[in-house]
């Protein structure tokens, strides 16, 4: 029996009170996510957390090719795996005082406050505190064609997210590798992170490759071709 039929069932059976909608809402994410996986990522490798993703995922960045960037750094326990795994210098661009909107249920703006307090980092990593529109504009300038090898996107947010792409379109060239931590498998992913990343890559007419992902989470690593 499918699952939507047993629920169904048991509901008109009286079995259960009145359905939880967020218990459900994950359950459908899961199952357009597995569906998704299926049409577009069935090649990618499996990890058992995002910690041993972004290890891998290191690894298949291109030799002494560019900047890592992080946006989304919150308390910095990312951010210094990832500078762990270089001797390359690692940004990480956050306002430090939580999301600068509502993102989802349980998720309000300044959710992930730090109270303004920048966290304790590797001494390869730099922090550059403020919003991404005022922030990442005249850093990219300052650092003229350079190109991205490594970007973690960590900020939750549609509007952040555009932001991100947006400024980084002509640095994402073949090789490149993005993490997204919030790329699927939750109630609403095809409003954030993904529907972002989907438009940029309808603008600027680059193709992917699925290369990772954590089945039972979110985060999802992709190379740009």
């Amino acid at each position: 029996m499918p699952a939507s039929d047993d629920i169904i069932g048991r509901y008109f059976r009286g079995d259960q009170g009145p359905l939880d909608i967020m218990q459900y809402s994950q359950w459908l994410a899961t199952i357009e996510t597995a569906e998704y996986y299926n049409q577009h990522a069935r090649t990618a490798r499996a990890f058992p957390n995002k910690n041993q993703l972004h290890k891998w995922a290191m690894s298949q960045r291109p030799p002494a090719m560019g900047l890592h960037l992080e946006f989304g750094v919150a308390s910095g326990k990312t951010i210094n795996l990832i500078a762990s795994c270089t001797k390359e210098r690692v940004y990480g661009f956050d306002t430090f005082t939580g999301l600068p909107e509502d993102w989802r249920t349980g998720f309000a703006g300044g959710a992930f406050d730090q109270r303004g307090n920048l966290p304790e980092v590797s001494e390869n990593v730099e922090l550059i505190a403020g919003l991404f529109e005022d922030t990442l504009p005249p850093f990219m300038a300052k650092h003229g064609a350079d190109k991205i090898a490594y970007l973690h996107v960590d900020c939750d947010l549609y509007s952040s997210s555009v932001t991100i792409f947006k400024n980084c379109v002509d640095r994402l060239v073949s090789g490149s590798i993005v993490v997204f931590d919030e790329y699927w498998n939750y109630g609403g992913w095809q409003h954030d992170e993904f529907k972002a990343f989907q438009e940029f890559v309808e603008f600027s007419g680059v193709s992917y490759s699925y290369i990772g992902f954590v089945p039972s989470s979110q985060q999802v690593a992709v190379r740009i071709n």
